[in-house]
């Protein structure tokens, strides 16, 4: 483990050295805060915990206006949620989704490539506090960052006051990152000139005015690891068939042995189809995406198989994070780590020729997908990246099981009439894959013929009878929707039913 006066060169920052307990302090009711963090990686996990404690005993009316590039973990976060009024882009905490619901916190769930980008147009006004964890503090005052990128350089960009969080518990991170922040009206933005995922625009440090610190705290705590379920049977089904729909591209479209970049989300579906991949009889195979994790691991060693990839986070498990530490060095030559806005950005996903690749909640017969909500109100999530992704990419894949376990025993189909919620629309989706099989909505044809195709190809087979009564049910039109509501009624009475039947029937 490093020291403090290892990490930060800068004196002058040495001098502002500050115990947590009393950096808290700096923080004031409605305050803005950015901070780092993106899927549990590179948060500040020593400052905002501290945070929580100082609040809940001496200020517990306060509420704040916290934003991080995604995810937080339980341990950070939850703590922290009482005091949270607004929130934004991304979530998954369990206690900020309780408050949410009941109407006691504001979340707006934005395109990650567009929020970071907002951030620094002014467009969610002013910044009162960034509060960035760092593994190194160059001589100029300038930082190395950690495991995630986010919204860092934004943040430390924009903020008026900087808390530098520097973590002695990581390694340090020299090389992995490639900074670069987006240009604000009226100036024009210039063409980012990426051709190749490892190719380097910016800086590999964070530059800004390192008078706006306002202290310098230490950390040594790991980032927290992400909890994996081993890959099953059906993740595995799914991960064949996204395979052979790529082997199949790869002959239609005239790709030889070498795939465009994959954007893969994260996951027990994503880690395996990561897995099926690395035995497929593709090489020197690139990835472009928002997190580098666990099943990428095993690509670093192989020089043919593997050839780089690009990232706004690592996110492990804990035995992940041994693994990539072990092979730290190795990885700096082999993955960069970026901002999100650039990670995400439009431009790049579609110059690059990136296939995107995600895991929603449910679709339905149409191709409709619905990535955050549970009957279309209670929230689980962001939207995420997904939608940067999916909008922009060369070829899109949704990839789910067709059925879902609920709390209650009942097993429901994660391929339904409708979705309640719309996140991503037909328009931005070439390809769904279930366990089953797959649908490709690459053809020139009504929604109704991609509506039976899907049931045949993608839906379990317990549900399909269901679902193509449906479709009798709903009529003409170029996209049938049912409207009687007495039909629907007992529709949905008969789906209930399937349901609870489900085990028994399968």
């Amino acid at each position: 483990m490093a020291t403090l006066e290892e990490r930060v060169e800068n004196k002058e920052l040495l001098g502002k050295r500050m115990a947590v307990e009393d950096a808290v302090k700096l923080v004031g009711n409605r305050n803005t805060l950015a901070i780092s963090g993106f899927t549990k990686s590179g948060e500040p996990k020593t400052f905002l915990p501290a945070l929580a404690r100082h609040l809940a005993a001496n200020a517990p009316d306060t509420r704040l206006t916290l934003f991080s590039g995604a995810s937080l973990s339980d341990d950070v976060e939850n703590p922290l949620a009482p005091f949270i009024g607004r929130r934004g882009p991304y979530m998954s905490s369990s206690a900020s989704r309780r408050l949410i619901h009941a109407g006691k916190m504001d979340f707006a769930d934005v395109h990650l490539s567009v929020f970071a980008r907002n951030l620094m147009y002014g467009i969610y006004g002013d910044i009162d506090l960034a509060v960035v964890e760092v593994s190194r503090v160059r001589p100029d005052g300038s930082v190395i960052l950690t495991s995630s990128v986010g919204i860092s350089a934004e943040a430390l960009v924009k903020a008026k006051r900087v808390i530098l969080e520097v973590n002695t518990a990581v390694p340090d991170y020299t090389g992995f990152h490639d900074i670069v922040v987006p240009t604000v009206h009226p100036r024009v933005g210039w063409p980012l000139p990426l051709l190749n995922v490892r190719d380097r625009i910016g800086t590999p440090y964070v530059e800004f005015d390192a008078r706006k610190v306002v202290a310098v705290v230490e950390s040594k705590v790991p980032d927290h690891p992400v909890a994996f379920k081993p890959v099953g049977e059906t993740d595995k089904r799914i991960a064949g068939n996204v395979v052979d729909f790529l082997l199949r591209c790869q002959k239609w479209l005239d790709w030889g042995k070498r795939l465009p970049p994959i954007q893969s989300g994260v996951g027990n579906v994503a880690n395996a189809i990561v897995g099926e991949l690395y035995d497929s009889p593709f090489t020197k195979i690139r990835f472009w995406t928002e997190v580098f994790q666990d099943g990428m691991m095993r690509y670093v060693d192989d020089d043919a198989k593997f050839e780089c990839a690009s990232s706004t986070a690592v996110s492990f498990s804990e035995q992940g994070r041994v693994e990539f530490e072990r092979r730290f060095d190795r990885c700096r030559d082999k993955l960069v780590l970026r901002p999100m806005w650039l990670s995400n950005s439009p431009e790049l996903i579609s110059r690059l020729f990136v296939i995107a690749m995600n895991t929603p909640i449910e679709v339905d017969i149409y191709g409709h997908v619905n990535s955050t909500h549970i009957d279309g109100s209670k929230l689980v999530n962001g939207l995420g990246g997904s939608g940067d992704f999916f909008r922009n990419a060369y070829l899109s894949v949704v990839h789910t099981p067709s059925t879902r376990l609920l709390k209650d025993g009942r097993t429901v189909s994660c391929v339904m009439p409708y979705v309640r919620h719309i996140d991503h629309t037909e328009h931005d989706i070439k390809c769904l894959v279930t366990e089953h099989g797959y649908s490709m909505n690459t053809e020139i044809r009504s929604a109704r013929h991609r509506a039976e195709d899907i049931i045949e190809h993608c839906a379990h087979p317990h549900f399909r009878p269901l679902l193509r009564g449906y479709l009798r049910m709903a009529g003409g039109g170029d996209e049938p929707r049912a409207t009687d509501l007495a039909a629907l009624d007992g529709w949905w009475k008969e789906y209930d039913e399937a349901c609870r039947a489900f085990g028994s029937a399968t």
